[in-house]
């Protein structure tokens, strides 16, 4: 949706008409951040800052920082009698957590791995590695910051972060963001559960929650899946090796159990994998399997390691153990 700003300043000095209203508050309603800056404009309204910057000088010292913030090709050219004020919004509001970033123009690059295709390797202008999975995409900045780095992420992504002192690496999702120094680790965001699991392979990162609330701290080998709907945080210890090992293009299974193997076959075959007994979902194995291996040619590889059998119904899988 195409937002003019200009209306927020007119909301600021009473002089909307109702089908602009209307457009203020369905933009409103569309984004989290966009509830926030609706907030700030609000706060205003009723702030002593309004008073304080409700001067000519004022009015005029603010409008000239904001038209320096302005695309120099596309200006908008802003009236000084009914949104003389709208340069007192811009001019506080990056004072705010959004700063400048939500109202000058920003250039920015759009990496999207489509359903099917391989993993692609990104290298970011800092010298960090980004492995993004297939049905994901990430966006990235024309130019990192002073001292700090953010990219948005949704899908899936190891991040191998290099560590530049007093810099900051953010990776922003829908639900939260994690906050790194030099680390690497894996974000998965899933649209349909609304939630974001984050695995740690090693360094340390910050769980963010969207109003930059810091939430809890990660060790390595540890994954905290976030449910948006219950905003619940649940940690757990994992195999890391086998949870990452999607961005090496192979499965590395180090004394993992037959139901942590099922679990990756899963996500990367789109099947249901149904195992005999408890028991047998606990058998431990050690392999290396190649990506581009079928499942059925990895499924003859478990069969001949476990002393197991399986048969295929559609996409439904069933191993159990062989009869004696």
């Amino acid at each position: 949706m195409d937002f003019d700003y200009r209306l927020l300043a007119k909301y600021l000095v009473d002089e909307l008409s109702l089908e602009e209203l209307e457009e203020v508050l369905k933009w409103r309603s569309l984004s989290e951040e966009n509830e926030k800056i609706f907030s700030e404009v609000v706060k205003l309204r009723v702030s002593w800052k309004y008073l304080r910057y409700n001067k000519t000088d004022k009015i005029e010292e603010a409008l000239k920082m904001v038209h320096a913030k302005i695309d120099r090709k596309r200006r908008i050219p802003l009236f000084r009698i009914a949104l003389r004020y709208a340069a007192v919004i811009l001019l506080l509001v990056s004072f705010s957590y959004f700063g400048w970033q939500q109202w000058k123009p920003e250039s920015y690059m759009s990496i999207v791995v489509k359903e099917g295709e391989d993993v692609k390797r990104v290298e970011l202008a800092d010298g960090s590695v980004v492995w993004l999975n297939a049905g994901s995409s990430l966006k990235i900045p024309g130019t990192f910051g002073k001292d700090n780095r953010e990219v948005s992420l949704q899908g899936e992504a190891f991040f191998d972060v290099t560590s530049k002192k007093k810099f900051t690496f953010v990776v922003s999702t829908e639900y939260l963001n994690v906050k790194v120094l030099g680390t690497a680790f894996n974000v998965k965001t899933n649209e349909n559960r609304k939630s974001v699991e984050t695995i740690l392979a090693r360094g340390k990162v910050v769980l963010l929650d969207k109003q930059e609330h810091a939430v809890l701290d990660m060790s390595p080998g540890e994954m905290v899946t976030y449910d948006k709907q219950t905003n619940e945080y649940v940690t757990e210890t994992v195999d890391v090796n086998t949870r990452t090992a999607w961005h090496l293009n192979q499965f590395v299974f180090e004394n993992t159990t037959l139901r942590e193997i099922a679990y990756q076959l899963e996500n990367k075959f789109d099947v249901n994998i149904n195992i005999e007994s408890s028991e047998l979902t606990q058998r431990k194995f050690r392999c290396v399997i190649n990506e581009d291996e079928s499942l059925i040619e990895i499924l003859d590889q478990l069969k001949y390691l476990a002393s197991v059998q399986y048969r295929v119904e559609d996409k439904e899988i069933f191993i159990y153990e062989l009869k004696k």
